[in-house]
C-alpha cells in the first residue's frame, strides 16, 4: 500500500507588507557634515526613498556654497556640487570638475557661466543635471535667474538651450 503524504505542500502565502514607520532623528536641513549626508543618501537610495535622497542631495549641494555672500556665487557653488556628486555616482568614485574649478579660480563665476551659456554644444554639467531631472540647477538657469549680471549673448544662449528642453519634451 502507498503511504499518504502527511506533508503540506509548500504554497507561498501572501502577506500584507509590513508598514515600517521610520522617523529621522533630526531634520535633513540640520545636517552640516557632507559625509553624513552622503551616507543618508546611500541609505535612502537603498530603501527606495527618493524624497529623502533628494532632500539630502539638496542639503549637500547647499553646503558647498554656504560660505559665499553673493547669491549668484552661492547658487553656482551649489550647481558645481550637484554636478560633482552626480559625476561621482556615475563614475563610481570621487570625481571633481577639475577644468571648471581651474576656470573658476582664474576667471570667476560669471566668466564660467558666460562660457557655458555661449558654447555651441551643451556642457557635460548641463546634460548630466538635465538627465537627472535637475534643470533648475543648471548654469543656464542661473544665467536666466540673474540676467543683469550677464551679457545679452549669454542670456540668449541660455534661453535657447533651455528652450530645446521644452521642444524635446513630449506634449501631454
Amino acid at each position: 500500500m502507498a503511504k499518504r503524504s502527511t506533508k503540506r505542500a509548500n504554497v507561498p502565502v501572501e502577506k500584507a507588507p509590513v508598514a515600517i514607520k521610520q522617523t529621522m532623528s533630526k531634520p535633513i536641513s540640520s545636517y552640516t557634515d557632507p559625509e553624513h549626508l552622503r551616507t543618508l543618501m546611500q541609505n535612502a537610495k537603498r530603501m527606495g526613498r527618493e524624497d529623502i535622497w533628494r532632500q539630502a542631495f539638496d542639503q549637500l549641494c547647499s553646503l558647498e556654497g554656504a560660505t559665499q555672500t553673493d547669491p549668484l556665487d552661492r547658487a553656482f557653488y551649489s550647481t558645481l556640487a550637484a554636478y560633482e556628486q552626480l559625476l561621482t555616482q556615475k563614475n563610481g568614485r570621487a570625481t571633481r570638475a577639475s577644468r571648471t574649478r581651474l576656470k573658476l579660480k582664474g576667471k570667476g563665476v560669471v566668466a564660467c557661466l558666460e562660457d557655458w551659456a555661449k558654447s555651441k554644444e551643451p556642457p557635460e554639467s548641463f546634460e548630466l543635471l538635465v538627465a537627472n531631472g535637475m534643470v533648475e540647477m543648471t548654469g543656464e538657469q542661473l544665467v536666466l535667474t540673474y540676467p543683469d549680471r550677464f551679457s545679452p549673448e549669454a542670456v540668449a544662449g541660455a534661453t535657447a538651450r533651455l528652450a530645446t528642453l521644452t521642444k524635446a519634451a513630449p506634449e501631454a
